[in-house]
């Protein structure tokens, strides 16, 4: 019995081969990173120890600890965006300065407001999908998100990356979410 192999059945090996790498390589490395952050660490005990003397008292003040993240990175954040925001405008009204300077400014400070925008968007939308509360921090190249949850499921991360992806453009492979308690 000699075993023939026609061109039909090497075509049909090959394009069953490139539909199983193809589909290998569309899952590979195509998700977002998911990070959980462990519950408190040391420091975030001492700090909690020495606020409160009462032992009845120790576990509201885990929660405000955890809570405070959320609130203390947004009003820092906003203090900061506020004073870079000041500085630009400083430059784009100072008569010394350029013209090229100052149209410079001007575009620094638009970026500066539509990256607000989209901040401010990305998480209300999250917090809109029912996850108490979220950060998200841009740069240039990626988006890490910190969502405040007991623990995400897989839809939830869909849920996320869908939205942060269409918000803001970037690839889901350079989304990263933390989870937060």
């Amino acid at each position: 019995m000699s075993f023939v192999i026609r061109k039909r059945t090497i075509l049909i090996f090959v394009f069953a081969f490139i539909l199983v790498m193809s589909v290998y390589m569309m899952f590979l490395g195509n998700f977002p990173k998911v990070v959980y952050e462990k519950e408190l660490d040391s420091d975030d005990l001492e700090k909690v120890s020495t606020s409160t003397s009462n032992d009845d008292q120790i576990v509201p003040a885990v929660k405000n600890l955890e809570s405070d993240f959320f609130i203390e990175y947004k009003l820092e954040r906003d203090r900061l965006r506020g004073q870079e925001a000041d500085y630009l405008k400083e430059l784009i009204n100072n008569p010394n300065a350029s013209a090229e300077s100052k149209e410079k400014a001007q575009q620094e400070l638009i970026a500066l407001s539509q990256k607000v925008e989209k901040e401010m968007i990305v998480e209300n939308l999250i917090k809109a999908k029912g996850f108490e509360d979220a950060v998200i921090f841009f740069s240039d190249e990626y988006v890490n998100i910190v969502i405040k949850t007991d623990g995400l499921l897989q839809k939830d991360i869909a849920q996320i990356t869908d939205i942060v992806t269409k918000t803001t453009g970037f690839p889901i492979d350079k989304i990263t979410i933390i989870e937060r308690k």
